[in-house]
C-alpha cells in the first residue's frame, strides 16, 4: 500500500497470487474514521452482456461490477468484439451501503492479455 497524505491518496495492491474486494474498501476506510471522496479500481475481468448493461465478472469475487458511466463508456459499448473477452477496465467504484453490485464507471479499457 502507499499512502500520500498530503494528497489524501493512497494506492491499495493485493499480494502476489492473492486478490481482494475493491467493493469493500469505501466501507472499511469509513470504519477507520477517515471520509470517501472516490475509489478508482482498475480490474480485469470477462465483459459480458445484459439487457441494458455491461458487466465485467472478476475471478475470485462474488459478485459482478455493473459498467455505467465514464468517458469510455461509450466507446466499450460499441465494442461487440469484446463481448465474451478479458478486458482490463479502469474507472470511479459505485457503491450504495452495502448493496450488491456494485457499479464501476468506464473511464479507461483495453484487451487484457490472456
Amino acid at each position: 500500500m502507499e499512502v500520500n497524505l498530503v494528497q489524501g491518496e493512497a494506492e491499495v495492491f493485493p499480494k502476489p497470487g492473492m486478490s481482494f474486494d475493491p467493493a469493500r474498501i469505501p466501507e472499511a476506510i469509513k470504519k477507520a474514521g477517515f471520509s470517501v471522496p472516490a475509489v478508482v479500481v482498475t480490474a480485469e475481468g470477462v465483459l459480458e452482456e445484459k439487457p441494458e448493461r455491461l458487466e465485467l465478472r472478476v475471478p475470485g469475487l462474488p459478485h459482478l461490477f455493473v459498467l455505467a458511466g465514464g468517458a469510455q463508456e461509450p466507446a466499450l459499448q460499441k465494442r461487440a468484439d469484446l463481448r465474451g473477452k478479458k478486458v482490463q477496465v479502469s474507472g470511479k467504484l459505485r457503491t450504495e451501503e452495502g448493496e450488491l453490485p456494485p457499479g464501476l464507471s468506464v473511464e479507461q479499457f483495453q484487451p487484457a492479455a490472456d
